[in-house]
């Protein structure tokens, strides 16, 4: 009789269960399922041509007032990394080139002293507004 007992409190319940509102709605589909992967978070193919002697003297952190990016290379990635914007690869627009763009087409265009420290970073958005950044580190 336990089962039976159980089966008559559920079946009591079930038409309470209605009235606690809707169910959630489902989960969004995978990006993958219904277009194009989010531009940002793009990688590109593995290039031997970014090593040390082509990006790391574009490395350093940048600063415009209080917000900062950081330009990094990891092994043969080109990085930059921007609060609120993320991580994003960068791949040179020609050989020995300092103008980058990454997977959204935003463009980097980077100006470094002859010798000694400081630098530049220019950020061009797709909707061509440009800021400027200085070079605090390395």
């Amino acid at each position: 009789m336990p089962g039976v007992k159980r089966s008559l409190t559920l079946l009591a319940a079930l038409p309470m269960a209605a009235c606690l509102g809707p169910a959630p709605p489902p989960p969004p589909m995978p990006a993958e399922l219904y277009g194009a992967a989010d531009c940002a978070s793009t990688v590109f193919p593995t290039d031997p041509t970014v090593n040390a002697a082509t990006v790391d003297k574009f490395a350093g952190v940048y600063r415009r007032g209080r917000e900062s990016v950081t330009v990094s290379r990891q092994d043969h990635r080109f990085l930059l990394h921007r609060v609120r914007y993320g991580v994003r690869e960068l791949r040179t627009e020609a050989p020995q080139s300092w103008y980058f763009r990454d997977g959204c087409g935003v463009r980097y265009a980077f100006v470094l002293p002859p010798d000694g420290p400081g630098g530049m970073l220019t950020i061009t958005d797709l909707d061509g507004t440009s800021s400027r950044w200085n070079r605090q580190g390395y």
